[in-house]
């Protein structure tokens, strides 16, 4: 009797994992990170507005999305326009009260049921309804 055994001919060499080259990251991310926080303060929503602007045009430039700048000017946007809708509200109840204490004067004067308090550097008016 003969001893057969199979001879093996081949054989597999253990295969080193195949390393993926890293995802390209955007240059300009963290610009847009940067304007996405400074349009959350109300006196740089202007900075963060343009700054969020420029992140966004570059990424997309470069193939890139950049979510924190797109919402960056998104935020900012709202912030401006609040401002400017307080600011065209306010104004001219400003401009109407320094207007009238600079016609009546120093001191204090009863006009209707509001109470205009005016100095030669300030002025107050109060309603008493």
């Amino acid at each position: 009797m003969t001893d057969e055994r199979p001879v093996a001919t081949e054989f597999s060499a253990p295969t080193a994992p195949v390393a993926t080259p890293p995802e390209p990251r955007n240059p300009y991310g963290v610009l847009g990170v940067v304007g996405f926080a400074l349009s959350f303060f109300f006196v740089l929503n202007i900075a963060g507005l343009v700054i969020s602007i420029v992140a966004l045009v570059k990424s997309k430039r470069h193939g890139f999305g950049n979510g924190f700048a797109l919402a960056g000017i998104i935020i900012a946007g709202i912030g401006i326009a609040v401002f400017i809708v307080v600011a065209a509200l306010v104004a001219p109840t400003l401009i109407d009260a320094a207007q009238t204490c600079a016609r009546l004067g120093d001191g204090v004067h009863q006009i209707g049921s509001a109470t205009y308090s005016c100095t030669p550097t300030s002025f107050s008016v109060h309603h008493g309804f």
